[in-house]
């Protein structure tokens, strides 16, 4: 009972990596360490970005598995972080498994950043990128307002489960939308483009891009792809939504 319990924990520390946006090789190696850690013989892992298949051998020689399906994906590094610091901990000195348990149920109950803290972010995020691609100050105030109405849709837009490929679809032709209307009203002081650049970063996938680069030099190529191809379609749906609301937008224009 203690091992089925064990691996179930074992398993829960690499969903909440595997949730929070950590790399695939990260939670294999973190759900290993922590069944080795309590004097498992043989521990394997397998994990792909929507599943975990967890083996181990008991001291009977009893093979234990466990199959996780992983359907939620948000990006919380601080909680990545923490299962990190609890495993590195469990590897010098194993804790009783209710300490374990309660720690794990501790960090995947944290919550989030504050919605009222996540639209700041945002707004400084449109801010900051649209003056590092030379956009001038009013580019830049323009820019908060796109930033702050990005990041609604995003909260509102995952409420309802919505896939990431359309959540970004739809961001992209808000954010070409909303700066084709911003830039009109002093059409002699903006850049469209640098606005409409500066903003739409926060919806570009870059740690689904960065998780493919080190899954793939880590050598779990199929991990690799599968985020890879994430991101790029992410990427397809942003520039399908800009896109198509640029050309109707300028088809009107003219």
């Amino acid at each position: 009972m203690e091992n089925r319990r064990l691996i179930k924990l074992a398993t829960l520390a690499g969903q909440i990596i595997l949730e929070s946006g950590g790399e695939i090789y990260r939670v294999e190696e973190t759900i290993v360490k922590i069944l080795k850690s309590y004097a498992v013989s043989e521990a394997d892992s397998f994990v792909t970005p929507t599943g975990i298949m967890v083996s181990m051998t008991d001291e009977k020689g009893e093979i234990i598995s466990i199959i996780q399906r992983v359907n939620k994906s948000t990006v919380d590094l601080e909680k990545v972080s923490l299962v990190n610091a609890l495993s590195r901990q469990v590897a010098k000195e194993p804790l009783p498994l209710d300490d374990l348990e309660a720690s794990l149920r501790e960090i995947d109950h944290r919550s989030p950043y504050s919605v009222r803290f996540q639209l700041l972010m945002a707004a400084l995020c449109g801010f900051s990128f649209t003056l590092l691609f030379g956009g001038s100050l009013w580019d830049a105030f323009f820019a908060i307002l796109i930033g702050i109405g990005v990041r609604v849709i995003q909260l509102e837009t995952r409420k309802i489960k919505l896939n990431a490929i359309f959540i970004n679809i739809i961001g992209g032709a808000f954010v070409a939308l909303t700066a084709t209307g911003l830039a009109g009203f002093i059409p002699d002081h903006t850049n469209l483009d640098k606005i409409i650049i500066g903003s739409i970063m926060l919806l570009v996938p870059g740690i689904a891009f960065t998780n493919a680069i080190r899954d793939t030099l880590m050598g779990d190529y199929l991990s690799g792809v599968s985020k890879g191809m994430e991101a790029f379609l992410i990427a397809v749906g942003i520039a399908i939504g800009a896109g198509i609301t640029l050309a109707l937008l300028g088809g009107v224009q003219r």
